[in-house]
């Protein structure tokens, strides 16, 4: 057989794959010879942590790029400030009487306390970290917080009470950590005798007094309010009250006067939390005085009943919408858009966008959907040939309907400008019998009466609460008049 250079080139091509062949063999039996290595290191490691006090086996050692939920910066809020972000974290000591003895069996040490206040851009892992913790100990905690408070929510200015005990190596340990949402809600993690972290909600039992509100119109009922530091939601609940009586746009005027009891929910402290519920309110406006007193019936519901013991509630609302202006009365008018005269057969509310709108009584949606100039719209029918419209909605509640039955105040839509409109408000009208009628001029008759004993009862309730009222006017009066000369420039707040 007779050689070429031909047959010389590939036995050398065959010599070269043979070699690359071995050294890549060579390659991978190192490389899993380092990874055995390394899995008996990772063995070795977890074995000596494990006996450690203050390294719990609750979760898997994280990776080096933790939940990113974890490490989301702290944002700060630019709504209106509520308790929460002001909330000062019970001192753990309060929370834990017998905290700073529960170790001292183990390591004759006792509990110390550490405060501290969420900056801009922290997080729950972060802050564990900085106090000392390791990583996996923080997050640990922060897992196990998880189930009752996403640690991602976490705001700026919230504070953070640690209790740490001193262990037998003489290293800090966590063993509670205390952080306060609001006044009245906290979430405790406190670290078991498994080492493990374990988390729980606790509401903060609120208690209730009353508080008076008294006030004359001068500007608006809102600007009155607000100069005797009443809260809105006390406002709110007022106007609804009273939505089937008083149009607060066009009846009170100058020199009227609103008076309400209500309740505050405190702290053993006495720090005001939230408002409650109004107990007892009356307005004088065009000579007539509207009184409505809270009674509970026997039937377990609390309703609002005028003095006579009749309820307040009508079979329909004259405003079905909370805080909004009257922009547009009913009666001939000249058209935004039209240009010319015609005859405005309803009432239009002017509110933001996406404000809800009520059912003005019990019924049933015989529309809900586009209708031309209405825009999107919804018609109800009503008991005693009553109807009500709806108009230049945003969108409508989910779920609504043709067909499907509606109790008064329960949301039916969403204000906008749909349709002809020059921007976002509700167009109301009252039909009786097909015919239009004024919504601010309507005469409902009056709600369900109290009889027998529950009328008793009511006279009982009423009687109770105006002298209560009365009791708080006086209190307060006895208070400017003890008050030093230099207060008394003042005047005390009814």
């Amino acid at each position: 057989m007779i050689y070429t250079p031909y047959h010389y080139r590939r036995c050398i091509r065959c010599l070269d794959r043979s070699r690359a062949r071995k050294k890549t063999t060579k390659k991978a039996a190192g490389g899993l010879f380092v990874i055995a290595l390394l899995l008996c290191a990772s063995l070795v490691l977890r074995d000596n942590s494990a006996s450690l006090p203050g390294i719990s086996d609750c979760d898997a050692f994280p990776d080096r790029n933790p939940n990113k939920a974890l490490l989301r910066p702290v944002t700060t809020d630019t709504g209106v400030v509520t308790e929460a972000t002001d909330a000062k974290a019970p001192s753990v000591m309060e929370n834990h009487p017998g905290a700073r003895q529960i170790w001292d069996q183990d390591f004759g040490s006792t509990l110390e306390e550490t405060r501290v206040r969420v900056a801009a851009g922290d997080t729950l892992y972060q802050i564990l970290c900085k106090k000392g913790l390791g990583r996996r100990e923080a997050y640990d905690l922060t897992q196990a917080m998880r189930p009752v408070f996403n640690p991602a929510q976490l705001r700026q200015g919230q504070e953070l009470s640690m209790g740490f005990v001193r262990g037998p190596q003489g290293s800090d340990m966590l063993q509670v950590l205390t952080l306060s949402l609001d006044a009245k809600t906290r979430v405790e993690v406190m670290r078991g005798n498994d080492h493990c972290f374990k988390a729980r909600r606790v509401e903060r039992q609120l208690q209730k007094r009353p508080a008076r509100f008294a006030a004359e119109v001068s500007s608006s009922l809102y600007q009155a309010a607000r100069d005797q530091g009443l809260p809105i939601s006390v406002l709110m609940k007022l106007i609804r009250v009273y939505s089937y009586d008083v149009d607060f746009q066009r009846d009170l005027h100058s020199g009227d006067r609103v008076e309400i009891l209500y309740e505050e929910k405190t702290t053993p402290e006495g720090r005001r939390v939230e408002a409650g519920d109004i107990l007892y309110a009356a307005i004088r406006t065009n000579g007539r005085t509207l009184r409505v007193y809270r009674h509970e019936t026997q039937d377990g519901n609390a309703r609002f009943f005028d003095s006579e013991g009749n309820s307040v509630r009508k079979a329909l609302m004259v405003t079905p919408i909370d805080g909004a202006a009257i922009s547009s009365g009913y009666g001939m008018r000249r058209h935004p858009i039209l240009g010319y005269n015609r005859m405005h057969k309803g009432l239009d509310f002017a509110a933001p966008k996406g404000t809800p709108i009520m059912a003005g009584g019990d019924g049933v949606v015989t529309y809900a959907g586009p209708r031309g100039s209405y825009g999107n719209y919804v018609h109800i029918r009503h008991p005693n040939n009553y109807e009500t419209v709806y108009a230049h909605m945003s969108r409508h509640a989910e779920g609504l309907q043709s067909g499907k039955r509606v109790k008064q105040g329960e949301i039916i839509g969403y204000v906008g400008s749909t349709g002809r409109s020059t921007g976002p408000h509700l167009h109301y009208e009252i039909r009786h019998a097909g015919k239009s009628i004024n919504p601010s001029t309507l005469k409902a008759p009056p709600g369900r009466g109290l009889e027998g004993d529950e009328m008793q009862r009511f006279l009982a309730t009423k009687g109770h609460l105006e002298n209560l009222y009365a009791s708080l006017a006086d209190s307060s009066k006895l208070a400017l008049a003890e008050a030093p000369d230099e207060q008394q420039k003042f005047p005390a707040k009814n």
